[in-house]
């Protein structure tokens, strides 16, 4: 007699994020978008922190364990000038400062973009946004306004993060699909105060108190902070406000 087999397990998405507060985001809204008749879309979200390593190691975990699809979702930094605050943005490839190069799923692409027709996004992808942009993985964190430029000067990329380009990596390696969809943030113009250099921890949370005891050695930097804040804010609104649709059209 035959050994009954293991039953293998039914394909899902991978969501990599680097916060908390973006994977609670596609966690609240994955599904929200869909006809009550119709199954939830199989997913599983990990929250990697400020470290493309970790996002590698968690997309790579995905794989293993059967995700076809690897999707990057948060918010990211603007490197582009003609992007505000809120933008979505929705990747064609990521590159990294050595070259590499993590082209997206262009079906998956397509049908991301198809999705936002059904909704009404805070900043739809217009302008600078409307088609595919490239998306740039750092390692370190992106914080003066001269680095940005610098960046898009060299690289075109519309937009920086600290994950997808480990998510990608790992997609490549395991021949899963890959994705991107990021909101902006800080704007190219402007710099992240230096309080808030330190201020992702490494399970993805925010260190608040951290933050203000190193804002308090130097005041003059709250504003700066409060708008990052703000700004962080709107980029947040704008995922959920796509997010349902674009899982479910997955």
């Amino acid at each position: 007699m035959n050994a009954p087999s293991e039953k293998a397990e039914p394909a899902f998405i991978g969501v990599v994020c680097g916060l908390k507060s973006e994977a609670d985001v596609v966690r609240q809204c994955a599904g929200r978008a869909r006809p009550s008749d119709q199954p939830a879309t199989a997913m599983r979200v990990g929250v990697s922190g400020a470290s493309a390593q970790r996002a590698e190691e968690i997309a790579r975990d995905f794989c293993r364990d059967g995700a076809r699809t690897i999707l990057s979702v948060g918010v990211s930094g603007g490197l582009n000038p003609a992007l505000a605050p809120g933008d979505l943005l929705i990747a064609d490839a990521v590159v990294t400062a050595d070259g590499a190069r993590y082209d997206c799923d262009k079906d998956i692409v397509k049908a991301i973009f198809r999705s936002l027709d059904a909704v009404s996004a805070p900043n739809p992808p217009t302008g600078a946004a409307a088609a595919p942009i490239i998306l740039f993985g750092a390692d370190e964190i992106v914080a003066s306004a001269a680095e940005k430029a610098a960046l898009f000067q060299r690289f075109n990329a519309a937009a920086v993060d600290m994950e997808s380009h480990g998510a990608a990596r790992a997609a490549a390696s395991a021949g899963a699909a890959f994705a991107a969809v990021r909101a902006v943030a800080d704007p190219a113009s402007r710099a992240l105060p230096s309080a808030a250099l330190n201020a992702v921890a490494p399970d993805g949370s925010t260190r608040v108190m951290r933050t203000l005891l190193e804002c308090a050695k130097a005041p003059g930097q709250f504003p700066a902070l409060l708008k990052l804040g703000q700004d962080s804010g709107s980029a947040l609104k704008t995922l959920r406000s796509v997010i349902g649709s674009i899982m479910d059209a997955l």
